[in-house]
């Protein structure tokens, strides 16, 4: 393959791709990092084209500025496509991409003006982009931090897929740099030899198509891991919602009849929720649910699971919990919440029902339920923040 088919084969790829990503950021608009894929994409697209057109037959002053043009939009790209990133991560930018567009710029500028010949200009063009490539594989490598990556898997086949594309990408630009300083007759147009067209055009094309194809997975990952996180998680408390709770619960349940273990089932209610709603208002009644689900997930988590059965319900199982450890959980559970600041400036507090499947003993989960229900119930009515356990059948 000839350098300028091989350079028109790159420019019809990364075509290709800008239209991939600003169909991405049609169907999402809202999304500020679809947005900047598209805009990222278009870059490049436009800067392929206009090196080609460049090598093409441009001369003069036109040829001048086509390769500022062109080489400044490709590395604008990567620079967008990075920020992209970061706000896909919820990480700020910042005002670095200004300033490194605005120093590669001035550099280009500074080596056509001084005369620099084609591999001189290749030097800068592919320190460049190897730098896009090192912030990028960063922000593919650390990925979610802080609160939102527990609600996301950390290694996906997206991630791994950018990951190896951004190597791929970063040794074919390190090997033509090398290449370029003892051998630069292997990228010099328009007698360049096949080694150079594959660093040059061949591996970039399937490096370009594999990041692409990269981004639009982490994002579908994303969705699907939202999707499925709403199907089985309250979205207010973060606690599994009632009817992942109780399929989790009827399945720990008949684990525990048929291996003859105990097992025991907390009912959990917020004392006086009503009163705070009336009071507060329902922003900080929500706050005092989440703040509650956090409790309970971080408590309770570790030992079992936790949901939230419906309104200031929740309900918490055990497997393997004997009477006691109930006991003391519930005891725990009981000093956590009423020591903690819910910002409203009043305690809050809650009442714990108990109810435990012996071994030997063989319940279904309505009537476990309705048992540790009945001793919510006097929990409450004997005064309220306390655990009472239920009577034996």
């Amino acid at each position: 393959m000839n350098p300028f088919t091989a350079s028109i084969a790159l420019a019809i790829v990364q075509f290709c791709s800008g239209v991939i990503m600003t169909g991405l950021f049609i169907s999402t608009p809202s999304e500020r990092f679809t947005r900047l894929w598209a805009l990222s994409g278009v870059f490049s697209a436009l800067g392929i084209c206009i090196t080609v057109g460049v090598y093409a037959g441009l001369a003069g002053n036109l040829r001048l500025l086509g390769l500022l043009v062109g080489n400044t939009l490709v590395f604008s790209s990567g620079i967008v496509a990075w920020c992209g990133l970061r706000s896909f991560y919820q990480r700020q930018s910042g005002g670095w991409p200004h300033w490194l567009i605005i120093v590669y710029v001035l550099l280009f500028v500074a080596l056509l003006i001084g005369g620099a010949d084609f591999t001189h200009r290749s030097y800068l063009a592919v320190g460049g982009l190897q730098l896009v490539f090192c912030l990028v594989l960063h922000e593919f490598f650390k990925g979610l931090s802080g609160p939102l990556a527990r609600r996301y898997p950390r290694w996906t086949f997206g991630r791994w897929i950018g990951m190896a594309a951004l190597l791929i990408l970063s040794a074919t630009h390190v090997s033509r740099l090398l290449l370029s300083l003892s051998h630069p007759e292997l990228f010099m147009p328009p007698q360049m030899r096949m080694l150079g067209v594959a660093l040059i055009y061949l591996i970039p094309i399937s490096g370009t198509l594999l990041l692409s194809v990269s981004l639009m997975m982490i994002y579908f990952e994303r969705l699907l891991a939202d999707k499925q996180r709403l199907a089985t998680e309250d979205e207010l408390t973060g606690t599994l919602n009632r009817r992942e709770l109780v399929r989790c619960g009827e399945q720990a349940l008949a684990q525990a009849v048929q291996g003859g273990r105990v097992l025991t089932l907390a009912f959990i209610d917020v004392d006086h929720f009503k009163r705070i709603n009336d009071t507060h208002g329902h922003l900080v009644g929500d706050r005092v649910l989440a703040d509650i689900g956090a409790l309970l997930r971080e408590h309770c988590g570790q030992r079992g699971m936790v949901g939230r059965y419906g309104g200031e319900e929740f309900c918490a199982v055990f497997p393997d919990g004997a009477e006691e450890e109930g006991r003391r959980i519930a005891q725990h559970l009981l000093e956590t919440v009423r020591s903690h600041d819910f910002g409203h400036g009043q305690t809050v507090t809650i009442s714990v029902g108990l109810a435990v499947l012996r071994p030997g003993c063989a319940k279904s989960w309505d009537a476990l339920v309705h048992e540790a229900d009945q001793a919510l119930y006097r929990a409450k009515s004997e005064g309220r923040n306390a655990f009472r356990m239920a009577l034996a059948a």
